[in-house]
């Protein structure tokens, strides 16, 4: 938790094309990802988080040789995440110049992949991606982007991934997702109080006190796309 803190891009990918929608629906093209994802090495921002918003849903793998134009083409970290079923698909990933994987939707059906590929590959290059949303009075997490409610608790299913594995934990508020909307700090000062590995947090973060206080609750870093791709957040040089 001591190491600098993280501004990390988020490139949520469709069919090859980078997009961003609202409450992870409604997408949006937005442009090409491998140009965006030159455009945020170039500015040297900490690292990049690669998603396929549908691979998962569509039952199928990732695009690999996007993936590898990207790798290529950067100087910085690259997470990649979206549709990862076994143990292989995350081995092509890694030789396909993927520095970390992270996990969502098929933990939901075999949590053991997130201890065997922590084994295989070491926990600090796996992680998992947390999507939650507020139900009632209760947060509760979502598979399939936000389309799959599971009943999990967000704090519940932080305390399994972490016992199972999980080097790095992203979370994702549905709610807060592309659209200006106050952002729950208590529960994420809750989520961190229990993570004992790096956390991360994505969902309207748009300004300076918003980081100022993911970093009070001890988070490692900060996922940002509509913030970044439209440049409306004109002063993120000074975390970089």
């Amino acid at each position: 938790m001591s190491k600098k803190f993280r501004i990390i891009p988020r490139l949520e990918i469709k069919n090859n094309f980078l997009i961003k929608g609202m409450y992870m629906e409604g997408l949006k093209k937005i442009g090409n990802p491998v140009e965006y994802a030159c455009k945020y090495s170039k500015e040297n921002f900490h690292e990049l988080f690669y998603e396929d918003i549908v691979a998962s849903l569509y039952n199928r793998g990732l695009e690999i040789e996007l993936v590898k134009k990207i790798s290529d083409n950067i100087n910085i970290p690259l997470t990649v995440c979206g549709g990862i079923q076994n143990l292989d698909q995350i081995k092509i990933l890694f030789r396909s110049g993927a520095d970390k994987i992270c996990i969502n939707s098929s933990l939901f059906k075999n949590l053991k992949l997130l201890n065997q590929a922590s084994k295989v590959f070491g926990s600090q290059s796996v992680g998992v991606l947390i999507q939650y949303k507020k139900i009632n009075e209760n947060y509760e997490v979502f598979a399939e982007s936000g389309r799959e409610r599971t009943r999990i608790k967000l704090l519940d299913w932080i305390n399994r991934v972490q016992s199972n594995g999980a080097g790095e934990i992203y979370l994702s508020s549905i709610d807060n997702d592309g659209v200006e909307k106050e952002i729950d700090f208590k529960i994420l000062g809750e989520a961190s109080n229990i993570c004992s590995v790096p956390i991360h947090y994505g969902g309207n973060i748009n300004n300076h006190e918003q980081i100022n206080l993911l970093k009070k609750f001890n988070f490692s870093g900060a996922l940002l796309s509509k913030s970044l791709h439209g440049k409306t957040f004109r002063t993120i040089s000074k975390y970089l």
